[in-house]
């Protein structure tokens, strides 16, 4: 779709033709050319992986896993923030990690503990973290029959 949309472009535009610089760049994220442990959850990060791994390196509570029942990491939340623009608790336990949408029970269990570090890696308050986690049951009761 890009092509034809670019190729448009130049013809309507009566633009120069250039070779495609783009057709062999890899983007943000995508898959590592190595082979990854599928066991891990981490692998659906692609080349991110290894920077999530080295953010729980520097601090290993990040490592921690956030639920019993799922392997999401604080490593996972704080990269949401720092690299992929989460800036409400929804956004990472539904648009980020899913959770919303695997099992909005556990979600609401784990939502205090993200926006505790979401709260801290954005130097908001506990009146955030309130606010953040009220708002967000209200959404996951949506969810639950």
């Amino acid at each position: 779709m890009a092509e034809e949309t670019v190729d448009l472009g130049v013809k309507i535009g009566n633009l120069p033709i250039h070779d495609c610089i783009t057709k062999t760049l890899t983007i943000h994220g995508s898959k590592p050319t190595t082979t990854q442990d599928r066991e891990d959850w981490i692998y659906v990060y692609g080349t991110d992986s290894e920077k999530i791994r080295q953010l729980e390196k520097e601090n290993p509570e990040l490592a921690q896993p956030l639920s019993e029942k799922y392997e999401f990491t604080g490593g996972e939340v704080v990269w949401a923030v720092r690299e992929e623009m989460a800036q409400k608790l929804e956004d990472v336990l539904a648009r980020r990690v899913r959770v919303l949408f695997l099992d909005a029970r556990e979600s609401k269990v784990i939502a205090p503990k993200v926006a505790h570090i979401m709260a801290t890696e954005l130097g908001y308050n506990k009146d955030w973290e309130l606010e953040q986690v009220t708002d967000y049951n209200k959404l996951a009761d949506g969810y639950i029959l």
